[in-house]
């Protein structure tokens, strides 16, 4: 089994992180801003999250368009993946297609506005990510 999983959802300028510590239960954790594009300086913020978490496999979305075509994002995220290498733990890779659909309609039916979602959209749509993996291999239903 699974455990001290982290969910990443990188975009241009944020990028949103979930964690499982139990391998079962998925929580937010936090969003990273950076200038735009400025992957290097989301890495070393994300650096400090790895070693206290103690984590055992990053789980990074793969944007695609609904045709599961790569898009402009699917190529930095790779991009992003040999970056990550450098922390010698295992990153897979798992489609993020509809994730930020998804996290919004949950924040929805928690009541929060459109607007309050700004700043913490992408760490739930991490959640998603990470719940996708964690069913894809079984761990939960």
């Amino acid at each position: 089994m699974k455990k001290n999983l982290l969910a990443l959802d990188l975009g241009k300028t944020s990028l949103g992180i979930a964690i499982s510590r139990t391998g079962f239960l998925v929580s937010p954790l936090k969003t990273i801003f950076f200038s735009y594009k400025d992957y290097d300086s989301a890495l070393s913020q994300l650096e400090e999250i790895l070693k206290i978490e103690k984590v055992e496999t990053i789980v990074l979305g793969l944007p695609l368009y609904p045709s599961g075509d790569a898009c402009e994002m699917t190529h930095i995220s790779y991009a992003f993946r040999k970056k990550l290498l450098k922390f010698k733990i295992e990153i897979v890779m798992q489609d993020e297609r509809y994730s930020t659909v998804d996290a919004s309609s949950y924040l929805h039916s928690e009541n929060m506005k459109a607007k309050k979602q700004k700043n913490i959209i992408d760490t739930y749509s991490a959640c998603i990510i990470l719940e996708r993996y964690l069913r894809f291999i079984g761990q939960i239903t």
